[in-house]
């Protein structure tokens, strides 16, 4: 399983879960925004996009990384910025190479950078059932801003 970060906020010892930016699973349609194509069905297909994800948190843009985080680009003398709101946690899922692959059950990774890639349904589905598997892996991320 690739890799991945995101930001999110936290629901105990695990992300929350949501439709928001902010959340684990994807914005469809909130204020004019959607990260993921919906079908006049309500079905969602690869490569119309998905929930976000980078290689390391610190590919992240400097509002998705907590402001308290700022010392460690300093510290490691790295340039980078980290000005987001303290509520968020840098979240990892999975060990593999950030690479085009299974992320998850009925998910797949899909990479448009380098850095950057979007968790996309594997298959054709109806977008609940992509939010599920989504939503079904949030045991399984980790917090990690080391």
């Amino acid at each position: 399983m690739p890799r991945v970060y995101r930001s999110m906020l936290a629901d105990g010892n695990r992300p929350k879960t949501g439709n928001s930016a902010k959340t684990l699973g994807v914005r469809v349609g909130n204020n004019g925004i959607a990260d993921i194509a919906v079908a006049a069905n309500g079905t969602v297909r690869p490569g119309q996009g998905g929930m976000s994800v980078v290689r390391n948190w610190r590919d992240l843009a400097p509002h998705r990384i907590p402001a308290r985080l700022k010392e460690l680009f300093v510290r490691e003398g790295l340039p980078g910025d980290a000005r987001g709101p303290n509520d968020l946690v840098c979240w990892r899922l999975g060990d593999g190479s950030f690479e085009d692959g299974r992320i998850a059950n009925d998910l797949i990774l899909r990479l448009d950078k380098e850095t950057h890639g979007l968790v996309e349904p594997e298959f054709e589905m109806k977008l609940e059932e992509y939010n599920f598997a989504v939503w079904a892996t949030a045991d399984q991320w980790v917090i990690d801003e080391e």
